[in-house]
């Protein structure tokens, strides 16, 4: 399913970031609660998200091991190009509206153990 630019003006969102190329999410993503989607070119939606404040992405030591780093380790970003996240002002709020999105976009990726296939 297509993502709808109309699901970054929920009120549980209080500020989305542009689309982001996946192989540069670790600079440009920040460090807040919120809801990550990852899509194709064409914006059809491939794995949904969320993150916890101060996990959307976390360096520690020399390991990159936050949110999206594990999803994508896990492949849940077979294939999507690009990453987007929708910021919350709360951890029950990303929790909350993952739940939603899920629901409403059905995603390929979520709920599959791709890394047996």
């Amino acid at each position: 399913m297509i993502w709808e630019e109309i699901e970054e003006k929920d009120k549980r969102v209080v500020e989305a970031s542009e689309w982001i190329p996946i192989g540069s999410y670790k600079t440009a993503l920040e460090e807040r609660a919120g809801v990550y989607i990852f899509t194709d070119d064409d914006l059809d939606v491939k794995y949904i998200g969320k993150a916890g404040a101060g996990r959307m992405v976390k360096e520690l030591k020399y390991l990159m091991t936050y949110e999206v780093y594990s999803a994508i380790n896990r492949k849940k970003d077979k294939g999507a190009t690009q990453v987007k996240a929708l910021y919350t002002n709360s951890d029950a709020n990303a929790l909350e509206y993952e739940g939603e999105l899920i629901k409403k976009y059905d995603p390929p990726n979520n709920g599959v153990n791709l890394l047996k296939s």
